[in-house]
């Protein structure tokens, strides 16, 4: 039985529109409010949250290393005048060829068994330098003895031995003398800032600037002295000191000492206030002495300037 072309044609329309309403994305008309009032539904994006990282740890104020190895092993000390060392430099393996010596010589040494001597012994390498006197009042101070290295035992006889240079400052003499080597560690400490112009005195032990190796006049940062404070004064390893000095009148207190041109405080009764220089940290003390390293200097530092414990 044949249908109609009409018929055939309303349901052929009937069919194209139920697919494409199929198709149709679905609509976004928010529902109705309950109880019959409009709402409007806005979409907000879901907040996301997320875990902070641990900030990384930072060394900016931790304890910080105030000098180098070689500011303390490669420096010196005060001593007494006339220092006893238990043996002494006589000979060495290539004396023939060299007059000094150096990192891997072999020394021979005047002492063996019978000075107590061991192979793997270590000994500092030292040399007596000049008499040290201070810059102002003009008393001895002792000698500088120098470090020049260090050497092991190598081998031992009765009454001499072999030692072998580890390491060397500087050449190595003839005649030096070897002292029993005690590790000295370098200090730790957080640094504050120096003092500056209008700071007031820190009221404690007060000392000068005594000293410094090969004779250098023009100090500055970096640069090794040797001060008139040491343990009998408080004063110990990773301690600070202010560096200054007092200028006043036509000559600014300028006055010849010895070899040195020194500052002198002004005189009792006159008020000036203090030219800060710079800082020091203290390395290693004796008893009345100090070695220390320049860690701040705002002009130039000489021997004889003040120094003062911060």
């Amino acid at each position: 039985m044949r249908l109609p072309l009409r018929t055939l044609l309303v349901v052929g329309f009937a069919s194209i529109a139920g697919v494409m309403y199929a198709q149709a994305p679905p609509s976004r008309t928010p529902p109705p409010a309950v109880g019959g009032k409009k709402a409007i539904v806005s979409q907000k994006p879901q907040a996301v949250s997320q875990a902070e990282e641990p900030s990384a740890p930072t060394s900016e104020n931790a304890p910080q290393p105030l000098g180098f190895e070689s500011d303390i092993y490669c420096f010196g000390y005060l001593g007494d005048l006339s220092e006893s060392f238990p043996v002494q430099v006589k000979g060495a393996e290539s004396s023939a060829e060299q007059t000094d010596f150096i990192t891997g010589d072999l020394l021979y040494i005047n002492g063996g068994a019978d000075k107590g001597l061991k192979t793997g012994d270590e000994f500092w390498i030292v040399t007596p330098e000049q008499e040290v006197f201070h810059p102002v009042s003009g008393k001895s101070m002792g000698r500088f003895y120098q470090y020049r290295g260090r050497a092991t035992v190598h081998s031992v006889e009765g009454r001499a031995a072999a030692v072998h240079v580890t390491s060397s400052c500087t050449d190595i003499p003839m005649g030096s003398y070897l002292k029993p080597f005690e590790p000295v560690p370098i200090p730790l400490a957080r640094k504050s800032p120096p003092a500056s112009a209008g700071d007031p005195p820190s009221g404690k032990p007060q000392g000068r600037v005594v000293f410094t190796r090969d004779g250098v006049v023009a100090l500055g940062t970096g640069n090794v002295v040797v001060l008139d404070l040491g343990a009998s004064s408080g004063v110990a390893p990773g301690d600070f000191v202010t560096i200054y000095r007092y200028s006043w009148g036509e000559e600014f207190g300028v006055r010849p000492i010895g070899s040195y041109w020194v500052t002198v405080p002004p005189p009792p009764g006159v008020s000036i206030p203090r030219t800060y220089l710079g800082e020091a940290a203290i390395l290693m003390v004796g008893d009345r002495w100090a070695v220390a390293r320049l860690t701040d200097s705002f002009r130039l530092i000489e021997v004889g300037d003040e120094v003062e414990l911060k």
